[in-house]
């Protein structure tokens, strides 16, 4: 493929994504999904319910940050799978290295009720906190 053949696929490509975010549309797109299992919502819609968690389990405490009486929560990006599990979890907003990891492995582990829409379960992009208090 030419140079400016390659720049045309991804102008278009570029146009068709923020068009479809200017519009409202709800996808994520990255890049352009292939399949529609690829589809992953990020807001809701009167056709699009919210996932609910099933299975929150709290993170473990990394024993150099209570040492160090570190405090505070951890902001992590999940997909939720139209099955009710996460994946893709990623530290959007970091508090220490050691409980960031321990917030990853925390979330890695939740359940959730999946998003829907139209009644059909589907992927779900969030953005959930992880909170780590001493008492």
């Amino acid at each position: 493929m030419t140079n400016a053949r390659l720049r045309r696929v991804q102008s278009v490509a570029l146009v068709s994504t923020i068009a479809l975010l200017l519009s409202g549309g709800a996808l994520l797109a990255q890049d352009q999904p292939e399949r529609t299992s690829d589809v992953v919502y990020e807001r809701l819609g009167k056709d699009i319910t919210p996932p609910k968690a099933t299975y929150q389990p709290g993170p473990e405490y990394a024993d150099k940050a209570r040492k160090k009486k570190i405090q505070g929560i951890v902001m992590v990006s999940i997909v939720i799978t139209p099955d009710g599990t996460v994946r893709d979890a990623k530290v959007t907003t970091s508090l220490d290295k050691d409980l960031d990891k321990k917030a990853l492995e925390a979330v890695s582990k939740w359940k959730f009720q999946p998003a829907t829409k139209d009644g059909k379960p589907v992927a779900f992009r969030t953005v959930v906190e992880v909170n780590f208090r001493l008492y």
